[in-house]
């Protein structure tokens, strides 16, 4: 990020200092989804603020005791263990087969719905001076459009309307002054992005990035300056607007808060080989672009996987060097070619196990506080519950499946040394909250979940005992990495 001090006296940069302490630390994005503050309330931190699990590989031992359960629904128990040669069975192929040998022409659409984190701090700028950094290249085509911001800060970026930019080369270029000021809520201002940009811009690969912040499974995507707060892009309206493009991407990465959620990745299935996602509240670093951008120029035909890791290690790196701005991260790369075979061992885990699920909270109770201000906030206001914590925590013949096939989804997974047991992928379980259910039904419905499952989502509002939470403890302390996860979950 650029350094933005500036040269002051005395008590005049003691003043602008606390002030900008209190800006980015007093709330993150996903608190902002949580009250649903007007505008002038919102604080900068990205909605983005977590802890993660530990980059060092364990073992997490299974417990011995098997509780009994209700009658399963059928499942085909077939699954992988987690390296890629074996992840292969019962799947899809991929979507995207690059030309290889580096010849792959590459287009990267970013949405950048700068929001407050620009209005405020430029943010969204300093990741464009990010990009500019990057080493260029010919083959490479970076297409930016500018929305849902009431004051860019740099680079003559107009606040008054959206706009769209080529980045290439280390050049950042105007290509289209023509936009109204795209409604970062409707499905139709993204689809029509990514169609301009693939007919104008044609790729052999293609990348998304979703830019902002981020609510979860059900409040979803994005805060727009320009329109009610109470608005977002749903998980269900971004598979709508990935539908009437009607392109398929080689990744789709969320630059946002608490997203990383398999209901997110089952909107995404039919649209890309791979998603990368955080399942906690980011900084308001976010991702660092120089890094993955300088590898990807210098070879176009880059495996996917090796790029993301560079996407994925670089964003924990960059928090945790970075004492004032960073904080804890967590980043995964989902294997999106798994997704359907991981819900279906989920399914047939929970109805199992419903008895057990009800009877104490299992959504990750996980308090984060302002920087500057004394605001905490939970993953459990969220209903963010980690789906491998809880699957080893709920003893069960179906628990081995379903980490086999969570296993096979989490292609790779990195966080910062502040470990509080996430794991890369979360489910979400509506605990007593009627407004949040129903909001859930239609989110859940118009992205392909099944009506069964929606419905029995439904036993969480009236037999779930809310009032204790789910104690991870011992989960914490033995978990430390998926690729040390013991033998004993794999078939």
């Amino acid at each position: 990020m650029e350094d933005e001090e500036k040269s002051l006296n005395g008590g005049t940069a003691i003043f602008v200092i606390l002030m900008a302490m209190i800006s980015v630390g007093i709330l993150a994005c996903g608190l902002f989804f949580m009250l649903k503050p007007a505008p002038d309330e919102l604080g900068a931190g990205r909605g983005r603020y977590r802890q993660a699990a530990s980059r060092g590989r364990g073992r997490y031992e299974a417990p011995d005791k098997v509780v009994e359960e209700k009658p399963a629904a059928s499942e085909n128990e077939v699954a992988s263990r987690p390296m890629p040669e074996l992840r292969n069975r019962l799947v899809r192929d991929k979507l995207v087969t690059p030309v290889g040998d580096g010849k792959d022409v590459v287009t990267i659409m970013i949405y950048l719905n700068g929001s407050n984190l620009e209005s405020w701090n430029g943010f969204a700028t300093s990741d464009i001076s990010e990009m500019l950094e990057a080493d260029g290249s010919d083959k490479v085509n970076i297409l930016i459009e500018t929305v849902g911001t009431m004051q860019w800060q740099d680079y003559d970026i107009a606040s008054d309307h959206s706009q769209r930019y080529l980045l290439k080369n280390k050049e950042f270029t105007l290509v289209d002054d023509s936009l109204p000021q795209v409604d970062l809520t409707k499905p139709e201002g993204l689809s029509d992005f990514i169609s301009w940009g693939a007919e104008n811009y044609p790729a052999d690969r293609y990348f998304l990035i979703l830019w902002d912040h981020g609510g979860g499974s059900v409040d979803g995507f994005g805060y727009d300056e320009w329109q009610d707060t109470e608005d977002s892009l749903t998980i269900d309206e971004l598979r709508q607007a990935l539908k009437q493009s009607g392109l398929v991407f080689d990744f789709i990465g969320m630059d946002a808060c608490i997203m990383a959620s398999i209901e997110t990745c089952y909107a995404l299935y039919d649209y890309c080989d791979y998603c990368i996602l955080s399942e906690d509240f980011e900084s308001a670093l976010g991702w660092s672009y120089t890094g993955w951008l300088t590898a990807l120029a210098g070879n176009t035909s880059m495996d996917t996987e090796e790029l993301a890791k560079i996407i994925v290690d670089d964003m924990v790196i960059a928090n945790e060097d970075d004492s004032f701005y960073g904080g804890s991260s967590t980043l995964a790369l989902i294997d999106e070619r798994y997704v359907p075979q991981a819900f279906e061992a989920w399914e047939t885990f929970a109805f199992a196990n419903e008895e057990a699920l009800l009877s104490v909270n299992y959504s990750r109770e996980v308090e984060r506080s302002g920087r500057a201000a004394k605001v905490s906030y939970e993953l459990a206001q969220y209903y963010i519950t980690d789906m491998l914590a809880l699957a080893v925590s709920v003893p069960s013949p179906h628990t081995k499946i379903l980490v086999s096939r969570l296993a096979s989804c989490v292609a790779y997974y990195n966080c910062s040394f502040d470990n509080t047991g996430l794991t890369g992928l979360a489910v979400t379980l509506p605990y007593n909250n009627n407004e949040f259910y129903h909001s859930l039904g239609r989110v859940f419905a118009g992205a392909g979940i099944n009506k069964r499952y929606i419905t029995w989502l439904g036993n969480f509002q009236t037999d779930a005992a809310t009032d204790e939470y789910y104690d991870y403890g011992d989960f914490d302390e033995e978990w430390e990495g998926w690729d040390e996860l013991g033998d004993e979950y794999y078939d």
